[in-house]
């Protein structure tokens, strides 16, 4: 469920809490889930014990730490999981803490994942850029211009709301967004990207803005396993427009929902012709 605001939210306040601090212990039952170049987890252990945290950085859904020396360690929260800040006595506590980073300050960072699809690398910054989900990513949709999304959707026969979740493409936007904002710009999900007049394209593009800043500004969406590192939960789930929605919340209409690209798709057939 995490998308792109929820791994903006995770990465600032991990920035906060975690620059300059060294990590002490690194611990996982969960060895599927790591992709190490140090190799398993015996090594990694060994390789990133005692290191310095530097910097933290954001990657599509991803959250990236780098650390002195030049490697990186990075985390990707998937459909149920989230990192968790908590003191190192409060660990116990959580039982799908399926990997523990032990820090110098007393406290421990887990990456709390109940279904098990997380995903955590470590390894230099050169190793880490080819990994499949780094190497493949699109522009982030935080940062490009209209320009270049305008051209991005000129080059496809899919339908809109599939192409915007092909994180090749555009990285970030997930299922939620993806409803809230061809709601906002009144484009039907089904609609070929290929049939958007420039016009329509640059709706999308102003919509995708003002909805991700909407839901920045209400700290995320937390429907249920995803919460801020200090524990907090964002409100967005309660300002939801279309997503989830029976009624349309501009003209009233039933809202109807189908399958696209295998994703639940909520839309109002009435504003989304």
């Amino acid at each position: 469920m995490p998308e792109i605001i929820e791994a903006e939210i995770t990465k600032q306040k991990l920035t906060l809490a975690l620059k300059g601090k060294r990590i002490l212990n690194f611990w996982t039952d969960w060895p599927k889930g790591l992709y190490s170049e140090a190799g398993g987890v015996k090594k990694t252990k060994a390789a990133i014990e005692g290191s310095k945290i530097k910097h933290i950085e954001r990657m599509g859904k991803a959250v990236v730490i780098k650390l002195e020396g030049g490697n990186v360690l990075a985390l990707h929260q998937r459909m149920s999981g989230h990192i968790r800040l908590m003191a190192r006595s409060d660990i116990a506590k959580y039982k799908h803490a399926h990997f523990k980073f032990e820090l110098s300050d007393g406290n421990c960072m887990a990456l709390i994942d109940p279904r098990k699809f997380g995903t955590v690398w470590f390894g230099s910054e050169a190793w880490f850029d080819r990994q499949n989900y780094i190497k493949n990513l699109g522009h982030d949709v935080l940062r490009i211009d209209k320009i270049d999304f305008v051209e991005i959707l000129a080059s496809s026969s899919a339908s809109v709301k599939s192409f915007l979740l092909k994180q090749d493409k555009l990285a970030g936007l997930g299922n939620i967004a993806c409803d809230e904002i061809l709601w906002k710009a009144k484009i039907n999900p089904e609609r070929k990207v290929e049939s958007l007049t420039k016009t329509e394209a640059s709706k999308i593009y102003s919509a995708m803005h003002k909805v991700l800043a909407d839901v920045l500004r209400h700290g995320g969406t937390s429907m249920s396993d995803w919460y801020h590192p200090d524990g907090k939960k964002g409100s967005y789930q309660d300002n939801f427009k279309i997503y989830k929605k029976t009624t349309c919340s501009r003209c009233g209409s039933r809202v109807k929902k189908i399958k696209i690209a295998g994703r639940g798709t909520y839309f109002c057939p009435v504003c989304q012709k």
